[in-house]
């Protein structure tokens, strides 16, 4: 059988306008995932990262120091769900999708602004944002409001193993690293487990950027998990490489 190594991205900007790029401490991360690479010997047939900035820059990161690889190639099935419109869906007090600053036109970037607005006026903004994004996943998760959103929590897990799927048949039988994020990390473990909808998103709570899934696989399209979220390589080098959004 052959592995898929699944690496959710370096920490993000979070409280910034663009969140989809990496921290300082992000870019470290990525570093520190290419060094685990080495160490254990992955010698990827392929690489595929999702289609988000952050994706790309861990696996920059990880270029730095890890070349033992083939073609790159790029899957936007393998892009996280949308957060802050999963947030506005459920806190329409917020008043996210009647905030419009001048100059801004995009219904994205609308619902950033505001959010940001108002996680700024908040005393902890970090513990701010995980209730808000806490109560709007359970939302989401629950399946009872499918039609607030442009991609419910089944049509988002359906995209991420059919991303898989693709990825097994491109890879031929080859090892291969993929650059992602924490939701589809968590969609591809659910199905690999048999986990109910409930407990499989408890999972995606412990998820640590920069931390490595491997999965086992043969062509005809069995997969098998042999082991979750491994963040030895971040934990040697301190406490301060540790972290979780």
């Amino acid at each position: 059988m052959a592995s898929i190594y699944l690496v959710r991205h370096g920490q993000a900007g979070f409280n910034k306008l663009d969140y989809d790029q990496l921290s300082d401490l992000g870019h470290q991360q990525g570093e520190l995932v290419g060094g685990s690479l080495n160490v254990r010997g992955v010698e990827a047939g392929l690489v595929v990262h999702g289609a988000m900035r952050r994706h790309r820059e861990t696996l920059a990161g990880a270029q730095n120091v890890w070349h033992a690889h083939g073609p790159v190639f790029e899957n936007a099935g393998f892009n996280e769900f949308d957060g802050d419109a999963i947030i506005a869906a459920a806190h329409s007090e917020l008043n996210i999708t009647g905030f419009k600053p001048e100059g801004i036109g995009s219904h994205s970037l609308i619902q950033k602004t505001a959010l940001g607005v108002y996680l700024a006026k908040q005393k902890n903004p970090k513990k701010a944002f995980q209730k808000l994004f806490a109560t709007s996943v359970d939302r989401w998760v629950s399946g009872q409001h499918d039609q607030d959103y442009e991609e419910s929590w089944n049509e988002f897990t359906q995209r991420c193993r059919d991303a898989l799927m693709n990825t097994i048949e491109q890879a031929a039988g080859k090892d291969v690293v993929v650059f992602t994020s924490g939701g589809p990390v968590t969609a591809i473990v659910q199905y690999c487990l048999g986990l109910d909808d409930e407990h499989a998103f408890k999972l995606n709570w412990s998820l640590v950027n920069g931390g490595i899934t491997q999965l086992l696989y043969n062509q005809q399209g069995k997969v098998s998990l042999a082991s979750c979220n491994e963040q030895e390589h971040l934990i040697r080098n301190g406490k301060k490489a540790l972290t979780y959004r």
